[in-house]
């Protein structure tokens, strides 16, 4: 069982360490992960952890919450995640600032390897007061790149912004 949680943990800290955005607090990275779920399956052969029911996953100022996190680790070291839930969430302090970025989706997929975060149905990503909505959200982390889509799938919709001036006036609402 000791090895179970060791390569558990091992593949959470690997996921969240790679996965931290640009805007992200830096020492969260260097923080114990906490995982509390209803139940957990670890495969050490495949190189998959899942957990099921509740779960709540804590790193530093990272907090997500999904109905089932999935972690897969491939050959070369890479980490990729999945969190479905209605919704997963995730919270986690900007690095510099007294502001949170937060997500909200059906799904979350994270590519350790590409460096990329998926949003995936009725997502929305606010950083501070910034607010992006649409049904699949984007983020290139080594571009530091955002994309929203409003329709995908056959899924009727529209992508909305609020964006806040930058002279800390009130936000502006922005319809692309």
């Amino acid at each position: 069982m000791k090895r179970h949680s060791e390569m558990a943990r091992f593949l959470f800290s690997v996921l969240l360490a790679a996965s931290l955005p640009a805007w992200a607090e830096k020492a969260d990275k260097d923080k114990p992960v906490n995982l509390e779920s209803d139940s957990a399956r670890m495969d050490d052969v495949q190189k998959l952890a899942i957990y099921e029911g509740h779960v709540v996953l804590t790193q530093g100022t990272l907090t997500i919450t999904a109905d089932r996190i999935d972690v897969r680790q491939d050959d070369k070291g890479f980490s990729s995640g999945e969190a479905v839930g209605k919704p997963t969430y995730f919270r986690q302090k900007m690095e510099g600032k007294d502001e949170y970025a937060e997500g909200w989706a059906n799904r979350l997929e994270y590519d350790g390897r590409a460096d990329k975060l998926k949003l995936i149905g009725q997502a929305r990503l606010k950083r501070g007061e910034d607010d992006l909505r649409g049904n699949l959200i984007t983020y290139d982390g080594k571009t530091e790149y955002f994309q929203a889509q409003g329709s995908i799938s056959g899924n009727p919709g529209r992508v909305r912004a609020v964006i806040r001036a930058k002279t800390g006036g009130q936000p502006t609402a922005a319809k692309p």
